[in-house]
């Protein structure tokens, strides 16, 4: 049964609509819990003996600020927009949601730019003076400086003897760089690369249903199902008491796309390139873990500032909006493997990472692993 609100907000049964309301019980499009249904049409399905399923289901927000955000801002608006409810009380929200989530992009983006201006280059300095020492003493002062400015060993005069000379303190820093090790490092970044890519997938995910397949209405007051009189502005409620998007302004998908979704992929792809030159331009390995984790933090903020100021009841709204999802899809590679190309992306960009675009060791001569490992199993 759909219901015009809850009681803390004035809303009623709809009784005088029941005609209306049958009609929208029946809509193949209200929200329900995931379900898929064999398709009707069982002559696609015998073809190759594979299915064809329906699904039909109304997607939730996710429970960050960002989730919150979106709700406050369509829920709110709508509200402002139209003249229901209390105008200050509704507008407050809208402006304190939306100013946290400006809050966070500048905190992230401060936080990003420190990174780079602050912590990187030192680390880079630091490697690559190691390195070149490294170099000088193993190479017998044959060294040229590459096409990057940088001393590098001439071929033909490495003498892996010299490693036992190396002063103890310069063989520990240069048995510690990442690319000394770098099948571990290589595991490490596929780590760090896929905690980015699993936000940047929830980012287009929600691009894809808010701003591509979500229709397009011409005025706000459309962005929900409501009754005819919508005497209290509230929107349309289905069975299991969710709010079910019915379209976006084209002017609401620029706000939204402007203010959050394209900041927040900017900031991953940045924090994707910025962490992989800081990891790898760390000295020990032990320190890969502590700014793996460093990094991490910087993405989870999202979570934090949601779980830590978040009134409880801006949650519970947001979970109660549903965006539309209407899918008719075939058995195929696409629909069974397709997400795992994520897991492609992120293979791929590793070693493309470390033999091509790291700037921190550039014309690096993997002349290290060997005689680190070699010294290592002596121990």
């Amino acid at each position: 049964r759909l219901v015009g609100g809850s009681p803390d907000d004035g809303g009623e049964a709809l009784g005088p609509h029941a005609g209306q309301l049958r009609s929208a019980r029946r809509t193949p499009r209200s929200a329900r819990s995931h379900r898929s249904v064999e398709s009707r049409n069982s002559q696609d399905s015998e073809s190759d003996g594979e299915s064809v399923h329906e699904y039909q289901e109304g997607v939730p927000l996710d429970e960050d600020l960002y989730g919150v955000c979106i709700a406050s801002f369509l829920r709110d608006l709508r509200k402002v927009i139209t003249g229901h409810g209390n105008f200050c009380l509704r507008l407050s929200r809208l402006v304190v949601t939306m100013s946290l989530v400006i809050f966070l992009a500048a905190l992230q983006f401060f936080l990003v730019i420190q990174m780079k201006l602050k912590v990187t280059p030192h680390s880079v300095e630091r490697m690559r003076d190691t390195y070149d020492r490294y170099e000088a003493h193993m190479y017998a002062n044959h060294t040229v400086l590459s096409p990057s400015g940088f001393s590098r060993g001439e071929q033909g005069h490495f003498d892996a003897s010299l490693f036992a000379s190396l002063p103890g303190d310069l063989r520990e820093q240069v048995c510690g760089m990442p690319l000394a090790h770098p099948l571990f490092f290589a595991a490490m970044l596929l780590i760090w690369t896929l905690t980015v890519v699993h936000d940047i997938r929830q980012t287009c995910y929600l691009i894809v249903l808010l701003i591509v397949a979500l229709k397009t209405v011409a005025a706000v007051h459309d962005t929900f199902a409501h009754d005819d009189d919508e005497r209290h502005g509230r929107p349309l409620r289905t069975e299991d008491k969710t709010v079910l998007l019915k379209g976006l302004t084209i002017g609401i998908k620029f706000v939204l796309s402007a203010c959050i979704f394209i900041p927040r992929l900017s900031i991953d792809c940045y924090l994707l390139w910025l962490g992989c030159r800081w990891l790898m331009a760390t000295d020990n390995l032990e320190d890969v873990f502590l700014n793996a984790v460093a990094l991490e933090f910087i993405l989870y903020l999202k979570d934090l500032v949601y779980s830590a100021v978040v009134p409880i009841r801006n949650k519970v709204e947001s979970q109660e909006l549903r965006i539309p999802m209407d899918v008719v899809e075939r058995a195929n590679f696409g629909s069974y493997l397709g997400a795992f190309l994520w897991l492609v992306i992120g293979l791929l960009w590793v070693p493309l990472y470390i033999f091509v675009l790291q700037g921190v060791l550039p014309d690096y001569r993997w002349d290290v692993r060997a005689l680190c490992d070699a010294t290592a199993d002596l121990r």
